[in-house]
């Protein structure tokens, strides 16, 4: 991949040993170490500049009889979001297809969902392609709004099973991520599905499909910076998106240049002084430096 970075976004979710998210931070607080060098921080947004966040769907045969289940369950993130923020719903099985574009309307955003069609018989998955399609779409979209710094994140509803499974797919979205900076929330569709009996060889090709799939789901948010859920009932799909949304509420939007054009991968490390707390920071792990 070729990408031109002169910037380098770096959202961080920070919260204490109780998982309560900190607020009030101050830009002189907060702390961006590339390979271990800390480095000037360009651009400083606080929790309440707005986000934008794309909501990708499966629709595929796999998902049809969980429609209902997650459809009810999407609601809570879109309750969750600030009222500033702005939300995108596409979907996906063996492409990605955008549904409805970037809106501060959240009712809009639920009628969207409320209306998906999910596709019967048989379909081909294609996840690493679809997600691929799905990241140049938004880095293809102006910011909504100027103020919003680099606040962006992917929101996937998926069942991480994929017909199509490539190392350089997996390869290629991987390096997609650590240019673009969006994080990606995975969130396991499934439930007690994702553990089927292996007494028979069915069985056993399923439990190895959802464990690839496992592998994956996880591999996509911790290369990105987000989390990765996987919950076994309605219950939990809920609770799944509800933290999803209170960490995207809590987002502080950080900048730094690159100090080396050296087309390698660098880690990035995030801290925060002075608050006398123990603090658990999200933020994305790396970043792939200019050529």
């Amino acid at each position: 991949m070729r990408a031109n970075v002169e910037r380098v976004n770096v959202d961080a979710a920070v919260s204490d040993s109780h998982g309560q998210f900190i607020v009030g931070l101050k830009r002189d607080q907060f702390h961006v170490f590339d390979n271990g060098a800390e480095q000037p921080i360009l651009d400083f947004a606080p929790i309440d500049a707005p986000a934008r966040v794309l909501l990708i769907v499966e629709t595929s045969p796999a998902v049809y009889m969980l429609s209902d289940e997650h459809q009810a369950a999407a609601l809570r993130l879109l309750d969750g979001l600030s009222p500033t923020d702005y939300v995108a719903l596409g979907i996906y099985s063996d492409s990605f297809r955008p549904v409805l574009g970037f809106t501060q309307d959240k009712g809009a955003a639920a009628r969207a969902l409320a209306q998906l069609q999910f596709g019967l018989g048989f379909a081909q998955l294609n996840l690493f392609g679809s997600l691929s399609s799905a990241i140049d779409d938004v880095l293809a979209t102006p910011m909504p709004d100027a103020s919003a710094g680099g606040k962006t994140a992917i929101v996937l509803l998926s069942t991480g099973l994929s017909d199509v499974q490539t190392e350089q797919a997996r390869g290629h979205v991987s390096s997609q991520l650590q240019v673009s900076g969006i994080a990606v929330y995975t969130i396991a569709l499934g439930g007690n599905l994702r553990s089927p009996g292996t007494k028979t060889a069915g069985g056993q090709a399923a439990a190895q499909a959802f464990q690839q799939a496992d592998t994956d789901l996880r591999a996509i948010a911790e290369s990105s910076g987000g989390l990765a859920f996987f919950p076994k009932t309605g219950k939990d799909l809920a609770g799944a998106y509800t933290e999803v949304a209170q960490t995207l509420r809590h987002l502080y939007s950080l900048a730094i240049a690159p100090p080396v054009h050296d087309g390698k991968v660098h880690a990035l490390r995030v801290d925060v002084g002075d608050t006398g707390r123990d603090l658990r920071i999200l933020s994305r792990p790396a970043y792939l430096a200019p050529n």
